[in-house]
Formats: C-alpha cells, structure tokens, sequence
C-alpha cells in the first residue's frame, strides 16, 4: 500500500477513535455560580479529555476501558456539582474554603443530603444509581489497572511534561481563585 493511503488510513482511525471520546466530552458539567468551583470543574474536565486523548493515540487497545473511565468520571463530577450546590444553598459552612483544593473539592456528604436532595431532585436519585452501577462495571474491566498503570506513568514521559506542567499551573489559578473569593466572602461577612 502506498505511504499515503496508509497516512489517510491512520488519520481516518484516529477521528473514528476520537469521536467517542468527544461524544462524551460534549456533556457538559452543570454551573454553581460559584468561581472556584465552577473553574475546578472545567480544569479538571478539560484534563480528563486531555488524558483519555493520550490514551487512545499511545494505547489504543485500551480505548474501551478509557471510555468507560470517562464516561464515569464526567458522571461523578456532575453528581459532584449537584453535592456542591445543594450544600452551597443549604449548609455552605461545610464547604471548606481556607484548607486548599484538596478540601474545597472533597465534600463531606451525609446520606440525609441524599435523601433530601433525591427528594426534591428526582434526577439526583437517578445520577447517584448510574454513578455506582458505571463503577460497578468498571471495576470489572480486566484492562482497568492497566489503564491506571499507564496514567500513573504519564508524567514520568518525557513528551507529556509538558501536559503535566499546564495542569499543575491550572490547579494553581484555580486555588488563587478559591483564595480570592474566601477573602471576599471574609469581608462579606464582617
């Protein structure tokens, strides 16, 4: 086969491997209102695309664990997002501001939010169901720690640094912003 048809041929593979991912990547995590969170959420939206597009270029075998990691990653941060917001309405004392991300983003949640949110947000119930069942399924996945080996060792590759790089940058605008609007809400507040 000519050098050019086989060029043809891969760049055609490639789209074809790609659109399952960006099918997935066009959900789209719901807004808070709120900088840091809302800034968070894309960061690590954005990152997650980035990962699985490495994936699928250096480990297409792997295509079909990382469809499944994603789709459940953009699921849980959705589920994350709603968590967020229903404390932010409802107990925003629990949302931990001055500790850093780490803090910020882990929320402590209790079963009665669940229930109450379930209650007046049906599709909450639902997303919590689809959210433990995609775990479920994933963790079956025989190439699931394969996968996990591989993003483990991403930024130990010399051609991905770089990605590693504008990810930690990102995560740091993202804690002035969370900085900043404390200070804000500080002030609010005196």
């Amino acid at each position: 086969m000519p050098k050019k048809v086989l060029q043809y041929l891969w760049v055609v593979l490639m789209v074809l491997m790609l659109q399952a991912g960006m099918v997935l990547a066009g959900e789209s995590i719901p807004k808070t209102g709120d900088p840091a969170w809302d800034t968070l959420s894309q960061v690590k939206k954005d990152w997650m695309l980035k990962l699985y597009d490495i994936v699928v270029v250096d480990r297409p075998e792997l295509k079909p664990v990382a469809d499944e990691s994603l789709e459940w990653r953009l699921k849980e941060m959705e589920y994350d997002t709603k968590k967020f917001q229903y404390m932010s309405d409802k107990h925003p004392d629990m949302i931990i501001r001055d500790k850093g991300l780490h803090a910020f983003a882990n929320l402590d949640w209790f079963p009665e939010f669940s229930e109450e949110l379930s209650r007046k947000d049906p599709a909450f119930a639902e997303l919590e169901k689809n959210i433990k069942t995609l775990k479920e399924d994933l963790s079956k996945s025989k190439n699931l720690k394969v996968l996990e080996e591989f993003i483990q060792n991403l930024n130990k590759d010399e051609k991905h640094k770089e990605k590693f790089k504008q990810f930690t940058t990102e995560l740091a605008r993202v804690q002035k912003i969370l900085t900043s609007s404390e200070v804000e809400m500080t002030r609010k507040n005196q």
